[in-house]
């Protein structure tokens, strides 16, 4: 089973979700909150975690960073605000999707992203290309293979999957992804990602 938290402000939204997920593709909910006290509540509990915005007391991009350390997290919103888009993703969020996505759509990146892939949907997507102006940032030069281990990354590929497609060992794409970190001095994979498809790496 994947266990899956929502952290939403807004209780009939919770309700719905919960209603609708319940049981599909192998999902049970794991527990409820309404903000980010909430969120950082249940993250230990709970395999992903659909997480709004804008909340009170503390909003979804306040906790984040910590969220990630202990669970795979999908952000679920009604806005499509560019900068949250890009911020969210620069801070680790494994997914992204607005609320008007149907109840299929939102229970397949549950477990695409359960699996360790990230999804982003083409809303997302279009706001990175449109801050693809980073003034001043100095593309990191990587090797051919680390390049090619990159742009798996930018296409949501995990680890075994890119070992499988490049046939190389699980622990040195790892080895490789430590490297892509240090030269560009990014912290996350999805950081990766976003680099990758701004042409920064």
């Amino acid at each position: 089973m994947i266990r899956v938290a929502i952290v939403d402000d807004d209780a009939l939204i919770r309700e719905s979700l919960a209603i609708l997920l319940e049981g599909r593709e192998g999902i049970t909910i794991a527990g409820q909150g309404q903000n980010g006290l909430d969120a950082l509540a249940l993250c230990k509990g709970c395999d992903v975690m659909l997480l709004d915005l804008r909340m009170p007391v503390k909003g979804g991009l306040e906790v984040l960073e910590e969220l990630i350390r202990h669970t795979r997290v999908l952000v679920l919103t009604t806005f499509d605000d560019d900068a949250e888009m890009v911020k969210s993703l620069q801070l680790g969020a494994h997914g992204y999707l607005l609320k008007s996505a149907t109840p299929d759509s939102i229970a397949h990146a549950i477990v695409e992203i359960s699996r360790g892939k990230n999804v982003f949907d083409t809303v997302a997507m279009e706001a990175v290309r449109r801050n693809l102006h980073a003034a001043g940032e100095k593309r990191a030069e990587l090797t051919p293979r680390e390049a090619d281990i990159a742009a798996c990354i930018a296409e949501g590929l995990n680890n075994k999957q890119i070992a499988e497609r490049l046939f190389l060992s699980e622990g040195t794409v790892k080895n490789h992804i430590s490297v892509i970190l240090q030269k560009s001095g990014l912290e996350h994979r999805t950081q990766i990602a976003i680099s990758r498809l701004k042409g920064e790496l």
